[in-house]
């Protein structure tokens, strides 16, 4: 299956976009027991759908939705710093908080957000990440 265009092109561009939408449905395969092809079509109606069980990862930046109440969200700003699962959650902190105070939320709330910026974090050759 050759994946349409996304949202995620404008935000990492065309080829990265892609390796991100295949690696994320070939863990589906895996995870999920899915047939391969199952798997990409179902990562990409939810990337199009901006399902953040989808797409969230460290080194992104959500923005507050417009439509969004303020008073009902942690922060206008969020920047992921790691996922974690069972259940799915992300570690955040609010870029425009210079406390840096770190809040474990559970992925849902990233509804409210719309995804913003990504600073893809690449593992160097002893296996931190940059």
């Amino acid at each position: 299956m050759i994946t349409p265009p996304t949202p995620l092109d404008l935000v990492l561009g065309a080829d990265q976009a892609r390796a991100f939408i295949y690696a994320r449905a070939h863990e589906l395969t895996h995870l999920d027991l899915l047939p391969e092809p199952v798997a990409l079509q179902l990562t990409v109606h939810r990337i199009l759908h901006s399902d953040p069980i989808a797409l969230a990862e460290p080194g992104q930046v959500w923005t507050l939705r417009a439509d969004t109440d303020p008073d009902d969200a942690p922060a206008h700003r969020l920047a992921i710093h790691a996922r974690l699962g069972c259940p799915p959650r992300v570690l955040v902190t609010d870029p425009d908080d210079s406390t840096g105070e770190v809040d474990e939320l559970l992925i849902e709330v990233l509804e409210m957000y719309r995804l913003a910026t990504w600073q893809l974090c690449v593992a160097s050759t002893d296996g931190r990440t940059a």
